[in-house]
Parts: C-alpha cells; structure tokens; sequence
C-alpha cells in the first residue's frame, strides 16, 4: 500500500526526534568526560630521597622511620691514664681530652674526635687539608704531612702527622702558637669516618705519641 507524501513526513517525525534525542546525550557524555581531569600517574617505586652515601661515596642503606642507628655506627675506646675528659666545646666534637705538658712546655697538648653522624665529614684528603691549612710553616706556607696506612680491628686508619705555628679556627683561643706538633688519625667507621684530632708543643705531644697510637689501638664498634 502506498502512502502519500504527507503522511511519509508525519512518520519520519518522531524517528528524527529519537535520533536527536540519542545523540544530544551522547555529546553530553562525552563532553562531561572531556572535562574530567587526567588520573595522575602514580609514583614509580624507588624514586623517594637519594640514597645517603657515606664520606667515601660508598651507599649507606636507609633505616626506617623511628629506628635506631644500626649497630656499629658508634665507636669506644680506652682512654690513657692521666688524659683529663673535658666537655666537648663544640657540637661537631664527640670527645676531647686535655693532655698533661711536658717538663719545660708552658702549656700541655688537646685531643680532641670528631664524628659528624653517618655519611657526613667530608673526604679524608680534604680533612688533611684542612687539618694543614690551620698551621704555617717557616716559609709561611702549609707543612706537607706526613700519612701512613694501618689497620685496627679490621678497620683501615690514616696516621697523620705535621709541625708549625698553629691557629685554631674551630673557636676559641685562636692565638697563633709556634712549635706545634698536630698528631691526626682518621678511623674507618661503618656510616661514616671518626677524626682524632691532637695538638700541643712539639715535646709534649711527642711524650703522648705512644698513649695516642694506644687509644686507637683500643678503638672498637660499641
């Protein structure tokens, strides 16, 4: 049966408002999707802080949160009979020890150790540097030092030694001092280097020179 051109249009009225009505909701939903912010990529594992690393470059594993400082961080020795403990007249030192003067000395002899917690301190040659340029030779120049390898409970120690007028930088009295004998020994720690550091005049360091290699000798992971 044929239907007339009239009646044709009235029927293909509601299919046009169907597919209207279907694509202005799918343009909506779209439109709402579009404007949705983009899920933010999640961390990647391992992309936390550095990694501590100890003053040699070597890595230092990272303890959590709360927990206490992994056994063998801190070191104890035996201190020589007649050295004096005093308080510590700086953070950054751990210990420091008045040394008895010599017979003919004005004055007696510090010790004194640094230990700047793990992975801190800087590198050993730097701290020989430094150690040198708080003293002055005769030609006015820093004394070149004197360094000897060993070892002390499977540790590795630097044995430093120099001589000239010395100036304390680290506070204090920083009255230049003539005829100063500077006895050094860097120990390997298991976080970071321990520095023990002795001055004084010439005669009575080379009286405790003995007491001092000693005490190192003592020297054990508490």
């Amino acid at each position: 049966m044929c239907m007339s051109g009239s009646k044709m249009a009235r029927a293909a009225i509601p299919f046009f408002v169907l597919w209207a009505a279907v694509l202005g909701t799918a343009c909506r939903r779209e439109a709402k999707q579009s404007l949705s912010p983009p899920p933010q990529p999640s961390a990647a594992p391992g992309m936390g802080a550095p990694p501590l690393v100890d003053s040699r470059g070597h890595a230092v594993p990272s303890a959590p949160a709360g927990a206490e400082a992994p056994a063998g961080g801190q070191l104890t020795w035996s201190v020589p009979a007649g050295w004096v403990e005093e308080p510590p007249s700086s953070s950054m030192r751990k210990a420091q020890y008045a040394l008895p003067a010599a017979s003919g000395d004005a004055e007696g002899g510090q010790c004194a150790v640094f230990y700047f917690g793990p992975g801190q301190g800087g590198d050993i040659q730097a701290n020989i540097d430094r150690w040198a340029s708080q003293l002055t030779d005769a030609s006015g120049g820093h004394p070149v030092p004197t360094v000897a390898e060993s070892s002390v409970g499977g540790r590795k120690v630097l044995k430093v030694s120099m001589e000239g007028t010395y100036t304390n930088m680290m506070g204090g009295d920083s009255t230049p001092k003539p005829g100063t004998l500077l006895l050094g020994e860097i120990v390997e720690g298991a976080d970071a280097n321990w520095f023990f550091k002795c001055t004084g005049p010439k005669k009575t360091m080379e009286s405790h020179r003995q007491e001092f290699d000693s005490l190192i000798a003592s020297v054990r992971a508490s």
